[in-house]
This record gives C-alpha cells, sequence and structure tokens, in this order.
C-alpha cells in the first residue's frame, strides 16, 4: 500500500510550518480581512485588491469643504480629515462666523453673567485694542461700544467684554421691536432674527439681550468720505455701493454673506482652483499683507493664512484670504483689476477659494453685491 505524500515527515512539517508563518507574520498585515480566508485572498490577490482601491479613490468627486468638485486635486488627504474644534462655529468651511478666542492657546476668557455668548477677557501686559479684536473675530469699536472706551487705551488687568460678532448689544425695553432695533443701529432686521434665532412674529421682552450684528453707535460711528475715482458714498452701513468693486476673482459662491444661528459670515466665500489670479476689487493702497502661511497651519494669518487688506479712498477696506500667493508689498498703490495674489487653502481652510470682506471704516461689514 502507497502511502500518501502528505504523511510523510517533511511534508508535514513544510505545511504547518507554512501554516504557522502565515498565521504570525502575514494574517497581521491584513488586519481588514475578516478571517484566514480572506488573508489568504489578500496574499494572492494584493495586487489587484491594492490596485481596484486606488481606482476607487481616483473616480470619487474630490470635494471641497464648499460641497462642489474641485478644478484640480485636493490638499493632502491628512489635513481634509483634521478634527475640527466643535465649539467654534464655521461656515463649510474657514469661514468664522462666532470665534471665542479658544483656538488660540494664550487667549483665557470667562463667560459673562449676562450672556453666555459674551466671553469677559481680562487685559494682560503688552496687549493692544486691535490685538484683542482681531483674535477675538470682531472689530475694535465692538469693543469701545460694549465697554465705553474711548480710543486706544486699555490697562493690565481690565477686564473687557468681547461679543459673539461684530456690531452692538442691546438690552430689550418696553415698546422695543426688532424693526426699531434695526433701525437704531443702522443694521438689518433680517440679520437680528436669524443671528439671535427669533423668528418673525416672535414677541421679544423687556430685559432680552439682543446682539445685532453690523450694528453701529451713531454717536460715534466714522462716516466715509465720497470716493474720488467714482463719485460714490457709501450710504449704507451694511450694503456695498453698487458698482464700486469689481467681484475680484471668478467662480462659484460656495459660502454667502450674513447671518446664521448664533453666528455671522463677514464675507463671501468664492470657490476656484489653486492658483486661480486674485484681482483688486477696487483701487487703492495696500495696508496690510501677511505671507508666510503655509496649508496645514490653521492658526496662521489669524485664520485668514495669507490674506491682502486694500484701503480704498471711500474709506473702506477689502480683506482677500486664504491665498496661495501675494503679489503685493504694503505701501504699494493698486488699481482695480490689477492681479494682487491667487486662490489658496492656507489658513483655516479645507479647499481652494478666496474668501473676500467689505469693511466700513466704523469697522462694521457690508455686504457685496455681485
Amino acid at each position: 500500500m502507497k502511502i500518501s505524500l502528505f504523511y510523510k515527515s517533511y511534508i508535514t512539517k513544510a505545511c504547518s510550518f507554512f501554516v504557522v508563518f502565515s498565521m504570525v507574520f502575514v494574517t497581521p498585515l491584513y488586519a481588514h480581512a475578516n478571517g484566514l480566508t480572506d488573508a489568504v485572498m489578500a496574499i494572492f490577490g494584493g495586487e489587484k485588491a491594492q490596485a481596484d482601491e486606488t481606482a476607487s479613490i481616483t473616480n470619487d468627486a474630490v470635494r471641497n469643504s464648499q460641497t462642489i468638485p474641485l478644478l484640480e486635486s485636493s490638499v493632502n488627504p491628512d489635513l481634509k480629515n483634521t478634527n475640527e474644534p466643535e465649539d467654534i462655529i464655521i461656515v463649510q468651511d474657514d469661514s468664522f462666523i462666532y470665534s471665542d478666542g479658544s483656538y488660540i492657546p494664550d487667549v483665557k476668557f470667562e463667560k459673562s453673567s449676562i450672556s453666555d455668548k459674551i466671553n469677559v477677557y481680562t487685559v494682560e501686559k503688552g496687549d493692544t485694542l486691535s490685538e484683542i479684536a482681531e483674535a477675538f473675530d470682531v472689530s475694535m469699536n465692538t469693543i469701545r461700544w460694549e465697554n465705553n472706551i474711548s480710543g486706544q487705551t486699555i490697562s493690565v488687568g481690565q477686564k473687557l467684554n468681547i461679543l459673539p460678532v461684530t456690531g452692538v448689544k442691546h438690552i430689550v425695553k418696553s415698546g422695543d421691536t426688532i424693526s426699531k432695533i434695526a433701525d437704531k443701529y443702522e443694521a438689518e432686521a433680517e440679520d437680528i432674527l436669524i443671528f439671535n434665532d427669533i423668528s418673525k412674529g416672535d414677541a421679544i421682552k423687556k430685559g432680552d439681550v439682543i446682539f445685532v450684528p453690523n450694528g453701529i453707535i451713531k454717536a460715534v460711528a466714522v462716516k466715509t468720505s465720497t470716493s474720488s475715482t467714482s463719485g460714490k458714498t457709501v450710504s449704507s452701513n451694511t450694503k456695498a455701493p453698487s458698482g464700486y468693486y469689481l467681484r475680484p476673482v471668478q467662480g462659484i459662491i460656495t459660502s454667502p454673506y450674513g447671518s446664521r444661528k448664533g453666528g455671522f459670515h463677514y464675507g463671501i466665500d468664492i470657490g476656484n482652483s489653486r492658483g486661480t489670479p486674485v484681482v483688486a476689487a477696487a483701487s487703492g493702497t495696500v495696508i496690510k499683507v501677511i505671507s508666510i502661511c503655509k496649508e496645514g497651519v490653521k492658526s496662521c494669518g489669524g485664520r485668514y493664512g495669507n490674506y491682502i487688506v486694500i484701503q480704498h479712498p471711500n474709506g473702506t477696506r477689502t480683506f482677500y484670504a486664504h491665498l496661495s500667493r501675494v503679489s503685493v508689498n504694503v505701501g504699494q498703490t493698486i488699481s482695480q483689476g490689477e492681479t494682487i495674489g491667487a486662490v489658496g487653502s492656507t489658513g483655516r481652510s479645507t479647499g481652494p477659494h478666496l474668501h473676500f470682506e467689505i469693511e466700513n471704516a466704523n469697522g462694521s461689514k457690508m455686504r457685496p453685491t455681485f
């Protein structure tokens, strides 16, 4: 009787060695496989599986934070999966509508007893009003009005109430309506309703705390002057003069200007491919440039990455954020339509786009007309 090959000692040892080797060394490499069968399939079909996976990734529509297909490959995948702090409210991407300063390790503050949306910051040595305003993403006038400050003077140890949005705080009095409050502070009633999560028709009662996005205290508001280039005057605190500003870049508006529940988006986001030229919306002088930011460093440039600020003859300023490249310098005179940089994804951004803002001389923001 012939003995089967499987019963020969050296064959048995070889088979046993192969099984043990596979379980000890190979199976962990394919920890995603369900059981030994999948591991063995992975060994012999690994190259095909990897190719299929690569093809799947390639064929999937790559989307940026504004949920539109990009015109080019996306940022490093590791950046797309970065966990965002839940206590900072954003609109689809970087566009801060409520920044409580908690993303900056050195900023320490308390919550106000008046409202948990109001932060109380204690001034430290070396602080300036402009730096505090930038850290909390509100205008200097917002801090001045809330804390009865004139000029730039602040003192070490002074406690400052910081509102959650550029604008003013209003304590409801008898007879107040949203419409009356909006008129008083030259603001938009719709913005007040949305920001404070108030439905039309809802009653407001005496003592309620109402935040007025882009509201101003008229007694100290700085009036804008007539433009020497277009003859246009900024007649509204919240709406940009028609025709004064050119669209700075072509593309889809992926996040519009305006109030959100509990927050406010100060500008518009325009999605386009990385490297697309960005032009000056109006003639003016470059007053600020940040150009050292790299993609992935979200706190760089005060969250806006590489950005440019241009001062215009009518008293307003325009902001161009998340740039991949800056082509101008501080002090440079710029003509409307002149290229100043390129679309990018620096700062707090998960996809290439331009964040564009228009700011009044009093620090309030205006709604672009395009």
